[in-house]
């Protein structure tokens, strides 16, 4: 998110401190015109109604001032915030905020109108908004901003800072409520933006693997196919004992082209997952050579869409190859279970209907630097595919583990 500056069309406004001692200017001055007056009126009406000076002219008109003194203060401060645009409400401020932002276009450029508002609510020097790594300013920071924490549902998203006169604690809590949804809003937009470009990315990645494989596998296995027919045809009638070879040739060849096909069909979506389910092409994978895989489903599954199946069972099969290959382990352990929401457990909030997929083993564990190779970085593309997370680390006692939490959508749910 790029740093935005006030336009240099619009006018700086004026210093805290001048506005705060116009303000009061003008509300006490006016006040003490309205006083004066009205104690001068009510006292001259008073001796001229008693035709003479009466010592109760003073007092009644003492009573009347101060009768109306306060709800002439308020009318005026009112009156004066209006003109020179303060607002003391907090709530007053949130609505105008709320409002403001319904017509940006994107939540960056709310944030941005937000910052500038947030600068006049709070008659501030200048203010700042951080979120998602990114910073959006309104006017000039000193050197000691006041720092306010922007926190969405317990988690801390962005951080709002503010130089000038101390704020009121009510105004801030409120703005920073409402600037902590936008600074929210801002990150999902961010991640949603990553995610279609990684979707499309990947996508993109598997028309060309497709592509290849359709070039320069089948393509020219069917063409050689085609051809050799073709020679058997034409040696029918002349040497028909060479035909046999040829057929025998067009056999391998048919038999190299069905595997081509077999191999494309796994690369989309594994057969195991057809056949067997998600549980027992699991189990399939545990069968393998290497230490013992023991596949432990935590209740029924249930129905799971196909993309978290495939994203599950890849992130698994990837895991466990890495099992084999590196950790050195002699047992290996995954748990895979339908998540509802309330159920969590271990600290883990669960908002929605997840599949969560651990695969455990005992071995040697994760080197001091671990270098994303192309294993680990398949996995993690996978689980955010799939609208998750997949996390790579020490396990408790001794080991690696791998958690993959897959969200299921509404259809589980």
């Amino acid at each position: 998110m790029a740093v935005t500056t006030p336009p240099a069309g619009r006018p700086e406004a004026q210093p805290p401190g001048v506005h705060a001692v116009l303000n009061r200017a003008l509300v006490y001055g006016s006040l003490a015109v309205i006083a004066g007056g009205l104690y001068s009126g009510l006292t001259w009406l008073t001796g001229t109604l008693s035709g003479g000076q009466d010592p109760l002219a003073g007092l009644v008109a003492a009573l009347a001032v101060g009768a109306v003194f306060h709800p002439a203060r308020l009318r005026l401060q009112r009156a004066v915030d209006r003109l020179l645009r303060v607002e003391r409400d907090p709530y007053r401020v949130a609505d105008r905020l709320s409002r403001t932002l319904q017509e940006a276009v994107d939540p960056a450029e709310g944030l941005a109108t937000a910052a500038m508002l947030v600068r006049q609510a709070l008659r501030a020097d200048g203010v700042a908004v951080e979120a998602h790594g990114g910073t959006v300013r309104d006017g000039e920071l000193g050197e000691r901003p006041v720092e306010t924490p922007l926190v969405w549902h317990g988690e801390p998203v962005g951080r709002l800072l503010s130089s000038g006169p101390s704020p009121s604690p009510d105004l801030l809590n409120v703005l920073a409520r409402h600037l902590a949804e936008l600074a929210h809003a801002v990150r999902l937009t961010a991640d949603l933006r990553r995610s279609r470009e990684h979707i499309l990315t990947s996508r993109e990645e598997e028309r060309r693997r497709l592509r290849r494989d359709l070039h320069d596998g089948l393509g020219p296995t069917l063409a050689s196919l085609a051809m050799t027919v073709d020679e058997a045809r034409l040696r029918l009638e002349r040497d028909p004992e060479a035909v046999e070879e040829l057929l025998v040739r067009v056999r391998d060849q048919m038999g190299t082209a069905i595997i081509d096909v077999r191999d494309l069909i796994y690369g989309l979506r594994p057969p195991a997952l057809n056949h067997l389910g998600l549980a027992d092409a699991l189990r399939s994978l545990a069968d393998a050579p290497g230490p013992r895989v023991d596949v432990a489903p935590a209740g029924p599954l249930g129905d799971i869409p196909p993309a978290v199946e495939v994203a599950a069972y890849r992130i698994a099969q990837e895991a466990l190859t890495n099992v084999r290959r590196h950790a050195q382990a002699t047992t290996a352990l995954v748990r895979v279970e339908v998540v509802r929401p309330g159920e969590g457990h271990a600290g883990l909030a669960v908002t929605g209907a997840e599949l969560r997929l651990s695969v455990a083993d005992d071995g040697i564990g994760l080197p001091e630097r671990v270098r994303g190779g192309v294993g680990l970085l398949s996995m993690r593309e996978r689980a955010a595919e799939a609208g998750g997370s997949c996390t790579i680390g020490p396990r408790p006692g001794g080991g690696t583990e791998v958690v993959a939490r897959l969200p299921l959508g509404t259809e589980t749910a």
